[in-house]
């Protein structure tokens, strides 16, 4: 009870802060009913009040799933009464995630201040997926199938990016288990895991057809109005946000890549060596290196025909297979100068892909995210206190900023 209410507490001064902050003149705005439905949230209320209604011809909200609108319809309450209600699903999951783990009270609010967290206080769907994603880590973690049934098919109706999961599961499954046995890990994934992903996703696209007699709506859409269809991706790659959220779009970006190093990693041990790999930091692994690679070659090659990465930043961050990764490479991990200049190579590599070598102020533009990689990996040394408290004043600083973003239209929040 001591998390949910720390989450709690943590939502209402996140707000206040906000009011303190507009009367004090350092941020222009203050969020209210018309503020708060800003860009996907429209969508949301469109979808609870009239459904997937297209007799108006706007086919965009057909882009969206159902879970989240159908309980704000359901709910039957306003701007502010579906904000109250994330914040509750938020508390609820991230009580469930952090009994997963040793976390003193002052490592749940570092956790709190990840600058993605802002998503939760929003009528967007991220707090909903948290919690399902928190309820689907509990039940494999209680071996409990009927769990991870349930919290499967509905996650499947929540958002789109949960059919990452069918590939953060199959990694899980053979990674896991003795590689003799691969048939039988193969098995268990398709009836504990991919079943339940594709049930949830016929529902889904029968629900649309039975509301809109239009057969896969959400993909024709998805691929006609928002340009999300394969591309090969188109250096360097850009945002509709700019620069404003760029570098934090680069850092998620990393986040993929080196999951992507470390499960290659891990598979070879596995493969030669049979050495059995942590389930959950292996499908929490998978879904994020799976949320870099649709961003990277699912996304639309709009304005200056560079790939767009917008999405990567709430993908990556705003779920709880990140803090499954952060608490292992925050915890789990004692750090060498060799691990600190592996990062430094790979980050500017990743720098690089965004045009930092496009000028020196570029440059020490997307430093700083090497810098902040360094202390993340220096809060592993719990002997030091330090690199915790910089990490969550740049935390909350930068959730301000993206939230003020948000409520004034800016920039799109992802």
């Amino acid at each position: 009870m001591s998390t949910f209410l720390l989450v709690i507490l943590y939502a209402g001064c996140f707000y206040a802060f906000q009011y303190f902050l507009y009367a004090t003149l350092m941020v222009p705005a203050i969020p209210n009913e018309t503020n708060l439905i800003s860009w996907d949230a429209g969508y949301y209320r469109d979808i609870a009040n009239t459904g997937y209604d297209v007799h108006d011809g706007n086919l965009s909200r057909l882009a969206f799933f159902p879970l989240f609108p159908l309980v704000w319809e359901i709910a039957h309450v306003g701007v502010w009464g579906i904000v109250v209600i994330n914040i509750l699903f938020f508390a609820t999951g991230f009580s469930i995630l952090c009994s997963l783990f040793k976390l003193k009270t002052g490592d749940k609010l570092f956790w709190l201040s990840i600058p993605a967290m802002y998503f939760a206080f929003i009528p967007y769907t991220e707090s909903l997926f948290f919690l399902l994603s928190s309820v689907l880590i509990y039940g494999i973690k209680a071996k409990r199938v009927w769990l991870i049934w349930i919290s499967l098919i509905l996650l499947s109706l929540t958002r789109a990016t949960g059919v990452f999961l069918a590939p953060a599961f199959l990694a899980m499954s053979l990674l896991s288990a003795d590689r003799k046995y691969w048939y039988k890990s193969l098995l268990t994934w398709f009836t504990t895991y991919l079943l339940p992903i594709i049930l949830g996703t016929a529902i889904f696209i029968g629900y649309q057809y039975y509301k809109t007699g239009i057969w896969f709506a959400f993909f024709n859409v998805q691929k006609k109005y928002w340009g999300h269809e394969f591309n090969i991706p188109v250096l360097p790659f850009n945002s509709y946000s700019g620069m404003i959220m760029l570098w934090i779009q680069a850092l998620s970006m990393f986040v993929g890549i080196f999951c992507f190093c470390y499960l290659i990693m891990k598979f070879f041990k596995w493969l030669l060596k049979n050495k059995l790999q942590d389930d959950l930091l292996i499908a929490s692994c998978t879904y994020l290196f799976m949320a870099f690679f649709v961003v990277v070659f699912y996304n639309p090659i709009w304005g200056n025909f560079k790939t767009n990465v917008s999405g990567i930043f709430r993908y990556s961050l705003m779920n709880p297979f990140f803090f499954v990764f952060l608490y292992h490479f925050t915890n789990a991990v004692k750090y060498s100068w060799k691990n600190f200049l592996f990062v430094f190579f790979l980050g500017n590599i990743v720098w690089l892909s965004f045009g930092s070598y496009i000028h020196i102020q570029v440059f020490l533009y997307y430093t700083t995210n090497t810098i902040l990689l360094f202390l993340y990996m220096l809060y592993a040394n719990k002997k030091l206190t330090w690199p915790v408290l910089v990490l969550t004043a740049v935390n909350i600083f930068f959730q301000v900023q993206f939230f003020q973003h948000y409520i004034t239209s800016r920039c799109l929040p992802d």
